[in-house]
């Protein structure tokens, strides 16, 4: 698990869209995977962020640190990788999962997952968990793998799958939505977080490795459960709507 070229523009690019930066999470202890300190420069100007070489590190902390986030926390299904929250997502997060003696149920500002829920068998109860960790206003950013990244996790995502998951029903909105091939930088990337009256098939027509990135904001706690009441593919029923 780890920020690459993609995930780090990703990252710097929905600072804009976090109202407070007091608790942050990482699905999984995030490292920084960019291969020379080059590549923190470029992104770093891109968005006017003059890092100090202390952020350029083997672990995510320092650099979330130095964008604002006062706490940085991690949570994995095993310490194996130092995370400090310790929970298996295939199962629910427990109302009673205390850090430093406080719940981390609608606790956190920021939560990041740069390759972890791909991962996960029981994926409703992940985007069930992270809702249900947000707190209101909290914004939720992933890059997981779209296309041509089979057999590197269980799954790859569509648009049609964030669309659905993090709908208004389920206290979410999402923000921004993008595919972009694996090492691209933002002006690459296409956006598609639209329904234009049929199923979104955003993609490209090649055979490189491409990512989903969103960029989702919790807006509500009173909501349905994606546990009790699943939904049904977004595109459907908009046109059920009708």
């Amino acid at each position: 698990m780890g920020i690459d070229i993609t995930g780090l523009d990703a990252v710097c690019f929905s600072q804009q869209f976090c109202e407070t930066k007091k608790n942050m999470l990482m699905i999984g202890r995030q490292g920084l995977h960019l291969y020379g300190k080059h590549v923190l420069d470029t992104i770093s100007r891109k968005y006017n962020i003059e890092c100090p070489d202390y952020v350029f590190t083997t672990w995510a902390e320092p650099f979330f640190n130095f964008l604002g986030h006062e706490r940085v926390d991690s949570l994995d299904y095993s310490a194996f990788e130092g995370a400090n929250i310790i929970h298996n997502m295939n199962k629910p997060i427990p109302s009673d999962l205390l850090l430093n003696n406080e719940p981390i149920l609608n606790k956190y500002n920021y939560i990041l997952d740069c390759g972890t829920t791909e991962h996960i068998f029981n994926c409703p109860q992940v985007c069930e968990n992270i809702i249900n960790l947000l707190d209101i206003g909290g914004i939720y950013l992933s890059v997981i793998p779209n296309n041509n990244l089979s057999g590197h996790g269980i799954y790859q995502f569509s648009p049609e799958f964030f669309m659905t998951a993090y709908s208004e029903k389920y206290g979410m909105k999402v923000m921004d939505l993008y595919i972009a091939e694996v090492n691209a930088q933002k002006d690459r990337w296409i956006q598609c977080n639209s329904y234009s009256g049929w199923r979104n098939m955003a993609k490209f027509n090649n055979t490189n490795e491409v990512y989903i990135i969103a960029i989702v904001k919790k807006i509500s706690n009173i909501r349905e459960s994606l546990i009790d009441n699943p939904p049904n593919q977004y595109s459907y029923e908009q046109d059920w709507k009708k």
